[in-house]
């Protein structure tokens, strides 16, 4: 899955007590001594942006289970804290690179590190022989993190963005450069992996206009080659712009979304606006593009795409009139089925929010308000939705908000978030929040709505 600035999950649950209490009274993540057992699954994951994460074929989590879960804290990582961080799950840690700080956002980095959630502790990855960035792209191809352009100079009078790439694997804790891709430098780029290649689709130039808005081409990379090849963008229906929003795998094909919008003048002072969703497929192994057709009960925004086995998770406004003003709408959330091309909607979120954190765990749906505020609704509200009985039902609260627009991690264990330490509050001195479910097995449907 990919979201601009954010990314998604794979996995579902096993489980590991919580234990101990730190100084500021939370629950911290226990320590262990780490082991030859901790090395990264080999498997091949599928997502995408600045989150990416293994595949794994674990038992799932039920709503039952995480209704009675437990928050706890991570500890303070050995980075400065940053935004917009490239946060990957390898099937053993939670790598995090790059990103940027500062009050205007100017101060990027090249560093990193990796959280043991076995052990409870983080380690410092070692230099990458990259620039400092922010809007890289990310994926986790099951043995290696590739990272791939972005923004390497950010000032308050221009920007920079670069072409550059690298991959770090954490068996060898080393890293190694890319060869040149056949693409133009850029940030914002969607990341997909396959299964057997990184496919790249999109970006953003440093400097945006009103003709040129993002790229529309992109790019697929084998390691086992070693070898790039570019790809060519479709064409759009009915002479709509080419926005990539957000990409997924599912089965052998990828999904891919292009939202856009038009304006017109009406009259001497007046003018009108329209916009909506395409969407198209692209088979890595013919290099075709495919749009699909317009099916009843598409959401026309999508914000975030989660794979859930023969389904897509997609969440995202009900509507989309270009730049039209208008008040607060709740996201909705539909369950896409690629082979029948049908929509259903799922019942509203309790939480009813926006830009909500969200995690799959093979049974149910996880949702969280990182940092917003709606009605009763506060930062660390979460919820779970329960796909067999079609209910939505209120998991406990998380200890504090995690004001940031990363997706979770379902590790097969628990849900890990990675967020910049506040400076204040209950979040102080903490760099992420992890929900380990419950060892329960009582029937789904049995969670608090």
């Amino acid at each position: 899955m990919y979201r601009k600035g954010t990314g998604f999950l794979a996995g579902t649950a096993a489980l590991i007590a919580l234990a101990g209490c730190g100084a500021s009274g939370l629950p911290q993540r226990p320590s262990a001594s780490p082991s030859s057992a901790d090395r990264p699954s080999a498997s091949a994951g599928a997502s995408s942006g600045s989150f990416a994460t293994a595949a794994r074929s674990v038992r799932p989590a039920t709503v039952a289970q995480l209704t009675s879960g437990r928050w706890s804290a991570l500890p303070r990582a050995p980075i400065a804290p940053r935004d917009d961080a490239s946060v990957v799950w390898t099937g053993r840690e939670l790598l995090v690179w790059g990103g940027q700080s500062g009050s205007d956002g100017s101060k990027l980095h090249a560093d990193g590190a990796a959280y043991n959630p076995r052990t409870g502790r983080w380690r410092t990855l070692p230099a990458a022989p990259l620039s400092p960035r922010t809007g890289q792209a990310a994926a986790w191809t099951g043995t290696e993190m590739i990272i791939w352009g972005g923004y390497d100079r950010v000032t308050a009078s221009s920007l920079q963005v670069t072409a550059s790439g690298a991959a770090y694997d954490p068996v060898t804790n080393r890293w190694k450069l890319l060869p040149r891709a056949p693409l133009s430098p850029r940030a914002q780029a969607i990341a997909v992996w396959t299964g057997s290649a990184l496919l790249l689709l999109g970006g953003q130039p440093a400097v945006l206009t009103d003709t040129v808005r993002g790229y529309r081409d992109g790019a697929s990379f084998s390691p086992a080659l070693n070898r790039w090849q570019h790809i060519a963008p479709p064409v759009p229906p009915d002479g709509h712009p080419l926005t990539w929003n957000t990409a997924v795998m599912a089965g052998r094909q990828l999904l891919a979304w292009s939202e856009w919008e038009t304006s017109a003048r009406t009259g001497p002072s007046s003018g009108s606006s329209a916009g909506g969703v395409d969407m198209f497929t692209y088979d890595p192994g013919t290099g075709r593009w495919r749009l699909v057709p317009a099916a009843s009960g598409m959401l026309p925004d999508a914000e975030v795409v989660l794979p859930a086995g023969r389904l897509v998770v997609v969440r995202g406004i009900t509507y989309n009139c270009g730049l039209c003003p208008g008040p607060f709408v709740p996201e909705a959330t539909d369950l896409y089925d690629p082979a029948r091309n049908t929509w259903a909607r799922l019942p509203a979120d309790p939480l009813g929010g926006d830009d909500l954190v969200s995690a799959w765990t093979g049974a149910a749906l996880i949702s969280l308000d990182a940092g917003g505020e709606y009605g009763n609704v506060r930062p660390g509200d979460a919820s779970a939705y329960d796909v067999a009985t079609r209910r939505w039902s209120r998991l406990p609260a998380a200890p504090f908000g995690c004001d940031t627009q990363q997706s979770a991690a379902w590790t097969g264990r628990e849900l890990l978030l990675y967020c910049p330490r506040p400076p204040t509050g209950r979040g102080a001195g903490h760099d992420g929040l992890a929900f380990t479910a419950s060892r329960r097995s009582a029937s789904a449907g049995d969670g608090r709505r």
